[in-house]
């Protein structure tokens, strides 16, 4: 996991620094557009935001667990024994169903292992916030 100081370049590769980026979602603000949230989600596992993940996660999709404590003990563990290099958005769009997808390049090492992937996101509205469904890789 990343250092966690407001003033470190935030780890979703925005180009801000972490206090006027991901910070502000990570403390209660909400993500505008599916790619804002899924930026924030990455830069949760990088800084072990665990509740982030778990919070932003949608209920009716095939990720959310309701054993929240072994879940938030997996999603610990994962971001514990990663590191988090870098974020690549490739693609933002509408799958055929209508429900939003952001396809990125996510770089990370666990060991000397690369444990980079490709992935396609989709996110659902719930009580008013975007919400991770799910992933696939792409």
């Amino acid at each position: 996991m990343k250092a966690r100081g407001a003033n470190v370049p935030c780890s979703c590769d925005s180009g801000e620094k972490y206090e006027r980026c991901c910070r502000l979602l990570h403390r209660g603000a909400r993500a505008e557009t599916p790619e804002r949230l899924m930026r924030s989600r990455f830069a949760a596992y990088a800084f072990g935001k665990v509740d982030y993940i778990l919070e932003t996660t949608h209920p009716f999709g095939p990720r959310w667990r309701s054993d929240r404590e072994a879940w938030a003990n997996d999603v610990f563990e994962f971001s514990r024994r990663t590191r988090f290099i870098g974020l690549e958005i490739l693609e933002v769009g509408l799958d055929p169903c209508g429900d939003p997808f952001v396809t990125f390049r996510a770089t990370l090492k666990q060991g000397r292992q690369d444990a980079s992937f490709v992935e396609r996101s989709l996110f659902r509205m719930h009580d008013g916030r975007w919400r991770y469904l799910d992933g696939s890789p792409a």
